[in-house]
């Protein structure tokens, strides 16, 4: 395995880990926990999002992915969720 594919598969994991956290925090609420654990789900998601921002700047540091296009892409994927908000809400789909 060479570089380029650990950090991919390390994008992979963590896209899965952010799944995890994600979905505790529907089934068991944002501020349960894993019993025994210090930590909220939401403390969780946090720091699952902290690790794949992580692998995201070493692929961009590598050259993997392109640099200078995420942060252009994180503002348009804000707008794009936003509007489809806003559309859910008019469908009576999604409360405030």
């Amino acid at each position: 395995m060479n570089i380029h594919e650990h950090l991919l598969t390390c994008l992979i994991e963590e896209a899965a880990e952010i799944q995890q956290a994600a979905t505790k925090a529907l089934r068991f609420g944002t501020d349960d926990g894993y019993p025994g654990s210090k930590t909220t789900n939401a403390q969780n998601i946090a720091r699952e999002c902290c690790d794949i921002v992580a692998i995201i700047e070493m692929l961009e540091d590598k050259g993997i992915i392109e640099k200078t296009g995420t942060m252009l892409a994180i503002q348009r994927k804000k707008a794009k969720v936003s509007a489809f908000m806003e559309y859910v809400k008019a469908r009576g789909t999604l409360i405030d």
